[in-house]
Order: structure tokens, then C-alpha cells, then sequence
């Protein structure tokens, strides 16, 4: 028996540093089975295979926000109203199965009658690039593709055996260039030990195909390893990823391990480098690097017709546009959010007490330097106990 997917459309708590925190997705749980997968040490795993989407929910919200501009119902209202950009595939893969995929290309015909903009992310091109997908997506006004690629196909399958090849999904890349389509390409995760190849082969293999612009994100490391495939991704990658991450003083974030913003952002260097040689634009996917990247936002959907709706209020973007070494807080920030609680969307562990709104999370993790998804968490912010005439936390930027 199938289920209804409440919570298909969502605010995540990722507003503190990203440009499109806003996911909308098929089912919580992907059966590609990737190894590595976040979604593991993030309760996905733990979610019934029945759980699915109702399109005409979905559309029901689409035409009370953008037809009637009904913004009372809740916060995913407010935001279709305005338009601001949803990441369909944000939690899974939209492709993941041959029902999940019929359900995914329902939403996108919706989504393509509201003219709304949206990134679409999948790693299945086998569907993607099927006659009656294609279609589809070419009748989108506002749409950008993202595909992943993290490692040579004879290590992909080990690590995403249920997944097409990288070389596929470049091959993929290059047919839906050809068919007007704006593209996009993600390295994630980025396995550490891949950096060569990646600098080498597969930065030049996306430019040659028409890709734009480069999504970087390093792998995040799940803590618990009853629940993820850590093992099994450590066996089949055929290096000791745990070790590395516990020699490199990596630090514990949520239920992951990562690699610190410094450490990252020294190892990243060649790949940067690779990115800017073939004339694309790199996209700073890390949690810690996000305001280092070339555009305002980390998927560059900033420089694409139709996205300018796209979230403005995140720590990184804020960081990007400071007038001077210093980083302050600013009540504009907080003038365009809706006055509506998004706790009933937030992880459990990410609930904070006595706060409700969007402005709420941001105004409290603000002023709490030191803590997790703080402005001094980013590379190259600081804070050194300075305050401003409200009570707001005064920080410096000096990278």
C-alpha cells in the first residue's frame, strides 16, 4: 500500500548557508543504494519504501500560491508565491526506480505548467535522457540540470553499482547541451583521493561536453555505521577513507564526519584551478567554503535567467556582499522572510527552543558564534567578542 509523502516539499535547515534551501522530492528514500550516501545518517534510510509523493498535492499548492497568491497556508506557500527556486532531488534521487521516476515526471510537468524555476539533480541519465523525459524538460522556461560524478567508472562500480557510468552521465551531459538544456555538473562527494583524476580528466571531460558551471562537495563522512554503508564504502573505495578523515582532524558536524573549511579549501586548489582553465565557473558546495566560490550562489543559478528569486538571506551570501572587513547583521535580512513556523520541516536534532520562524534560526545562530553553521564557522570570519548598538554579533572577514 502506498503512502502519501508529507513532507515532499520543504524548507531545509541548510538557509544558514545556501542559496535554494527549498527540496522537493519524489520519496525520502533513494534505492540507488550509493555507498556513500548522506541520506543514510540522516534518517532516510530508516523511511518505508511506500512513502510517495502526491503530485496533485503539489500542484494544488502551486496554483493557491502562484494563481491566487494564497501565502497564509504555510511557509512552502509564501515561497512558491515569490518563486523561489526548488531543488527537486534535494533528499533522492528523482530517477531512483521505475515508480519513483513516474511520479518524478508528473511533478515536472507541474512544474513546467507553473513556469517554476528548478534545479533538477539525478545521477540516473538512463531515464533523464529517455524521448518522453526530454520532452518534457524542453518545455521548461526555467530548469537547470544538475548530474553527479565523483569517481573513475572502475571505481563507481564499487561505490554506486545501481548508478549509469560516469562515462554516461558525461556522455549524457553532452546530448542534453545539445538539446538547449542548461547543464550543470557536481562533484560529490569528493573523495579525497580522486583529486588527480578529477583535476586531470574529469574537468576537462565536462567542459568538452558544454557543462558551465562546477558544483565541488567533499564527502561527508557518516558517524554511524550500523545505520550507513561506511564499511562497505571504505571496502570497495579500497582506501582507508575513516583513517584519513581521523588523521586530518576532521570534525564532527550533525551525524558526519568532515574535513575542516581550511583543510579543504588547501586540498581543492588543483580542481579550482582545473575549473577556471577550461572557462567554467566553480561552485563552492562545502559548508565552510560556500562564500568562496565564484558565484553569489553555490549552484550559479544567480547567473541564469528566471532564479533570481533564489534565497538571499544565508550567512554566506551576506559574507559575499559586506561593504568592508567587517561582517554585520542587518534587519533587512529579516524584511522579506514569512512570518511562519518551518519547525514542523526541520530535523528534529536541528529544532532549536524558542525559535519557530526562518528569522528566528537566523538571528539566533547569528549571535551564537562558536556553535555549528555560525558566520565564524565560514573560512576566514572571526569574532572577537565585538557587538554592535543592538546586541548583534559583530564579525571580521580575513581571508
Amino acid at each position: 500500500m502506498v503512502h502519501h509523502y508529507r513532507n515532499a516539499l520543504a524548507i531545509t535547515s541548510q538557509c544558514y548557508f545556501c542559496g535554494i534551501p527549498f527540496r522537493l522530492d519524489s520519496a525520502p528514500k533513494c534505492t540507488l543504494n550509493c555507498a556513500y550516501c548522506f541520506a543514510m545518517s540522516r534518517g532516510g534510510r530508516r523511511s518505508s519504501l511506500d512513502l510517495l509523493v502526491e503530485p496533485q498535492r503539489i500542484r494544488n499548492l502551486l496554483y493557491r500560491s502562484v494563481v491566487k497568491s494564497d501565502t497564509e497556508l504555510s511557509v512552502n506557500t509564501y515561497f512558491l508565491k515569490y518563486k523561489m527556486p526548488v531543488h527537486f532531488g534535494g533528499m533522492s534521487d528523482p530517477f531512483s526506480n521505475r515508480v519513483v521516476a513516474s511520479k518524478s515526471k508528473q511533478l515536472l510537468r507541474i512544474l513546467c505548467e507553473f513556469d517554476y524555476p528548478t534545479v533538477l539533480s539525478t545521477k540516473n541519465v538512463f531515464e533523464l535522457c529517455k524521448e518522453e523525459t526530454i520532452a518534457i524538460l524542453k518545455k521548461f522556461k526555467h530548469l537547470i540540470i544538475q548530474i553527479s560524478i565523483s569517481s573513475p567508472s572502475e571505481i563507481a562500480a564499487w561505490i554506486e553499482p545501481s548508478t549509469p557510468s560516469p562515462q554516461d552521465r558525461i556522455q549524457a551531459l553532452k546530448m542534453l547541451a545539445q538539446e538547449g538544456l542548461y547543464t550543470m555538473g557536481r562533484i560529490q562527494p569528493l573523495i579525497p583521493n580522486q583529486i588527480e583524476y578529477i583535476s586531470s580528466e574529469l574537468i576537462p571531460s565536462l567542459c568538452e561536453v558544454g557543462t558551465k558551471h562546477v558544483i565541488v562537495e567533499f564527502l561527508k563522512l557518516p558517524l554511524e555505521q550500523n545505520i550507513s554503508r561506511t564499511s562497505q564504502f571504505i571496502k570497495n573505495l579500497g582506501w582507508d577513507v575513516e583513517r584519513y578523515y581521523r588523521d586530518s582532524q576532521a570534525i564532527r558536524a550533525g551525524r558526519e564526519w568532515v574535513l575542516l573549511p581550511s583543510y579543504k579549501w588547501e586540498l581543492i586548489q588543483t580542481i579550482v584551478d582545473s575549473i577556471h582553465t577550461y572557462g567554467m565557473t566553480y561552485g563552492a558546495g562545502d559548508y565552510g567554503l560556500n562564500h568562496l566560490g565564484d558565484t553569489d550562489c553555490c549552484c550559479g543559478l544567480d547567473r541564469v535567467e528566471g532564479f533570481s528569486g533564489y534565497f538571499k538571506s544565508n550567512f554566506s551570501y551576506i559574507i559575499r556582499k559586506r561593504n568592508s572587513t567587517y561582517v554585520l547583521w542587518n534587519d533587512q535580512i529579516l524584511s522579506s522572510l514569512p512570518n511562519i513556523s518551518i519547525r514542523e520541516y526541520l530535523n528534529s536534532n536541528c529544532r532549536v527552543e524558542g525559535a519557530y520562524t526562518i528569522s528566528d534560526y537566523l538571528k539566533l545562530k547569528w549571535n551564537r558564534p562558536g556553535t555549528e553553521n555560525a558566520p565564524d564557522t565560514f573560512l576566514g570570519v572571526t569574532w572577537s567578542g565585538e557587538y554592535d548598538e543592538s546586541g548583534n554579533c559583530v564579525y571580521r572577514y580575513n581571508q
